[in-house]
């Protein structure tokens, strides 16, 4: 994390940032994906995708927007999956997956490349997106070519935390303790603010990091369901202790920590069958 130099703060907002501003202990303990393990890269997915395990588990699986490749190494090392593909557009993530892929003598099992080889394309079993849907600047294109991926009657897996309206929804959290940064303050506020810590000259959240497409639960919603797939699962996780706030369509923009989508792509019929989960959703493999 490179700092910039030391300069008077502009304005009150940026002030009241400041002032509730993350130590650098603080901050490596609040970054999610600087503490990942192989033992602990796929608690997301099992605490929000239904019967996780079992859904990968002897698939061939492709992995897109797989970042450093700890999520996709998982995948066979502790689920079972028989293939991973890592698809991602940044050379040094793809090149950790790949050393992390070979410390775990699994390199011939989980590859990593920026595209799909055209003979694979059409051919998985799985293809999942975990924790990058809200940051692809065309969701709905990354989901076209998901569903193109896919052999027929597979499946195609969406989960991410904190969508737009969030209170992390702005992934601001890394640095400030404030919630709903970007509700509360100006988007130049808050790159300024961002810029003390992050000297990668971003003035919108769009180009922050990963960069973040402001995914909201309706946008969210209305890309699953004009996809061209079944829907088998869709759940927005409310804020913890708040469930009943997931029922109510603009407060739980607020209050959602996370939203999944299962969807199958028309085709043959398989033996994967649609249950029921303790809130009346439901899907497991």
């Amino acid at each position: 994390m490179t700092s910039s130099p030391i300069r008077p703060a502009e304005g009150l907002g940026e002030r009241i940032l400041l002032y509730f501003s993350r130590t650098s202990e603080e901050q490596r303990v609040a970054g999610a994906t600087g503490r990942y393990t192989l033992g602990n890269a796929l608690d997301f997915a099992h605490k929000r995708i239904p019967g996780f395990a079992e859904l990968v588990r002897g698939k061939s699986i492709v992995d897109f927007g797989c970042g450093a490749g700890w999520q996709t190494v998982a995948m066979h090392s502790e689920c079972g999956a028989r293939s991973v593909l890592g698809i991602d557009i940044e050379d040094e993530l793809l090149e950790h997956g790949r050393a992390l892929a070979e410390r775990e003598n699994c390199r011939t099992r989980v590859t990593f490349s920026r595209q799909v080889p055209q003979e694979l394309i059409g051919s998985f079993d799985v293809a999942i997106s975990l924790c990058s849907f809200e940051h692809f600047g065309d969701p709905a294109a990354v989901l076209a070519s998901m569903h193109s991926l896919v052999r027929p009657g597979a499946l195609v897996v969406i989960s991410f935390p904190e969508p737009w309206w969030s209170p992390h929804g702005s992934h601001m959290n890394d640095y400030t303790k404030i919630p709903w940064v970007n509700v509360f303050f100006r988007e130049k506020t808050v790159m300024r603010f961002r810029s003390r810590f992050r000297n990668d000259g971003a003035t919108r959240y769009e180009d922050a990091g990963g960069g973040l497409n402001r995914m909201t639960i309706a946008k969210f919603e209305r890309t699953m369901r004009s996809s061209g797939m079944r829907i088998e699962f869709l759940k927005c996780y409310p804020v913890r202790g708040l469930p009943a706030v997931a029922r109510i369509p603009l407060v739980r923009e607020f209050f959602t920590s996370a939203a999944t989508c299962v969807l199958r792509k028309p085709g043959l019929e398989t033996s994967t069958q649609v249950v029921r989960d303790d809130s009346g959703y439901g899907f497991i493999s």
